[in-house]
């Protein structure tokens, strides 16, 4: 008789600026096998607060499994120090108080008896989402892909052959596009929510609080739709020469803009040629699968 395969589970935590998000990951049947736990949390509060939010997120998960885990792994924001769980935020009104801290020691220590011994792992936010669609998302069936986030910021991320993909050779320092230069400022400023809004005021006269009141305008508003049009022409030719060096064999698209895709996706893929574009299938699912996925190697 065939004995099969125990599973093997890793918790994956995305970490937001207003809630932690996480759940236990089945890395061998790739998709999470436990209901998302979701803490409130402002990450503008002092360091015990936070680590409270925390410890408390991980203990209501194993709770919510019902047994152990011992493989904890958060997509954190950067700058933070991954390889040692260091937090480097600062000047950026948000995880203030976590400044200089070991992320791992102080939340390991709040941690239920039992899980003292728990191993973390720490990612950056939008190369968690990389991995994940690479690992189980739309750019599974890719050897090499570039992804990327488009929302309030503009995450990126490049996955070759199961792993972060980080050769200066081929792509940007630590995969990081949003800070390269673009129409005179960075691509940040090009690509992010504020882009949209910004566009829209010029054409219209009107503000509007985010890109989906653009988008739900589009439908009977032409400033509106020459918004998403403009946005996808320019993403197409600002990625175009990034995929071309990056060897990267398809792009993946992700992030609350994402959602708004079929509005902006034929111009961006008529200027980039023949790459394959993809939407993610995983979504808020992303960052904790992509994450926990580090245990896999």
């Amino acid at each position: 008789m065939i004995q099969r395969m125990k599973s093997k589970y890793a918790i994956g935590i995305d970490v937001g600026g207003t809630h932690l998000c996480s759940a236990v990951v089945d890395l061998l049947g790739r998709e999470l096998c436990s209901v998302p736990v979701t803490t409130p949390m402002d990450s503008k509060s002092p360091v015990t607060e936070i680590l409270s939010c925390f410890a408390g997120n991980i203990a209501a998960t194993v709770r919510a499994f019902g047994q152990p885990v011992d493989k904890i792994a958060m997509a954190f924001p950067g700058p933070f120090e991954y390889s040692r769980g260091i937090s480097l935020i600062r000047g950026v009104d948000k995880f203030e108080s976590l400044y200089g801290l070991n992320v791992a020691e102080s939340v390991r220590a709040l941690l239920p008896e039992g899980m003292a011994e728990a191993e973390f792992r720490f990612l950056n936010d939008a190369a968690s989402f990389a991995l994940a669609e690479s690992f189980c998302g739309a750019g599974r069936m890719f050897p090499s892909i570039m992804a990327i986030t488009l929302g309030t910021g503009f995450g990126s991320g490049f996955v070759r052959d199961g792993h972060l993909d980080t050769d200066p050779d081929r792509v940007p320092l630590r995969g990081e596009v949003w800070c390269l230069p673009f129409e005179g400022t960075i691509a940040d400023n090009g690509f992010s929510t504020r882009w949209i809004i910004g566009r829209y005021r010029e054409l219209t006269g009107r503000s509007v609080p985010g890109a989906r009141e653009v988008a739900e305008a589009s439908v009977a508003d032409s400033a509106a739709k020459q918004v998403f049009t403009e946005y996808g022409s320019r993403l197409g030719v600002f990625l175009r020469p990034i995929l071309a060096h990056s060897g990267a064999q398809a792009l993946v698209i992700g992030g609350s803009i994402a959602r708004s895709s079929a509005l902006f996706l034929e111009p961006l893929k008529a200027n980039l040629g023949d790459i394959p574009v993809r939407i993610s299938s995983l979504f808020d699912q992303a960052a904790m699968i992509g994450a926990a996925s580090l245990f896999n190697e």
